[in-house]
């Protein structure tokens, strides 16, 4: 059952405890290299969790069977994490196509992460948030929205309206077409449809219009209202030209 103790326990843990974390890594992670260590370590940390009941099982003397979106990206944090990771370990920083993949990432990272934390359906399925599977599911995607947020609080690109939606839209048109080759492949190889970024069927079979083409707006509403308030808060405590030739006199 969804917000029952245990899981609104981990909402009131993991949500300050990351804000809090990204907070003295934009407070005190100054050096370049730093901040590329700390993005690359959040960025490892999310697949190992992903990839850690596949360990496990085979440590325990069972056989490991890797689940489909362990080796496909079907869900749209699949696709946020291998994003986070690419673009973690990216040479040029400073290229333009780091630059849209950043903002991509930091966005997607985190909307799919919100959602994930406040309607975790792996969560429905199991009701123990002790089970390896829903406590894996829960940390990676904790450590994902630390990833993909510090893009933003590391200041590797600039919140601007404007091009912040205008790359999160076309970065959803990827996904779609993503959805549409691993729907496709398991199609022609046989295999059970994997309902790959939802464009087959809603997430919630019980809201049928709730389907990818309403999540696509919404997260592009969302993308676009939250870079207008930053943008809008970052103006208002800019310093004004005066304030600024007398701090540098």
């Amino acid at each position: 059952m969804l917000f029952d103790g245990p899981h609104l326990l981990y909402i009131f843990i993991s949500l300050p405890l990351s804000i809090l974390i990204l907070f003295l890594a934009g407070k005190y992670i100054k050096a370049f290299k730093h901040k590329e260590w700390f993005l690359k370590f959040w960025a490892l940390v999310t697949v190992f969790l992903h990839l850690l009941p596949l360990w496990v099982d085979f440590l325990s003397g069972e056989q490991p069977i890797a689940k489909d979106n362990q080796l496909f990206p079907i869900y749209f944090c699949n696709m946020s994490m291998y994003l986070l990771v690419i673009t973690a370990f990216w040479g040029d920083k400073k290229s333009k196509s780091f630059h849209y993949l950043s903002i991509l990432t930091c966005y997607a990272g985190t909307l799919g992460a919100l959602i994930s934390l406040f309607y975790p359906d792996y969560y429905l399925g199991s009701g123990n948030m002790l089970a390896l599977p829903v406590l894996k599911s829960m940390l990676s995607h904790s450590t994902m929205m630390i990833g993909a947020l510090y893009f933003m609080v590391g200041g590797y690109f600039k919140v601007a309206v404007k091009e912040n939606t205008l790359v999160y839209t076309i970065g959803l048109l990827g996904f779609g077409l993503i959805g549409v080759f691993v729907n496709a492949l398991f199609w022609l190889t046989g295999r059970p449809a994997p309902n790959a970024m939802f464009l087959q069927r809603p997430p919630i079979e019980e809201v049928p219009f709730f389907n990818f083409g309403v999540i696509a707006l919404l997260m592009v509403g969302a993308v676009a209202l939250t870079s207008y308030l930053i943008s809008e808060k970052e103006k208002k405590h800019a310093p004004k030209p005066q304030e600024s030739l007398t701090s540098a006199s």
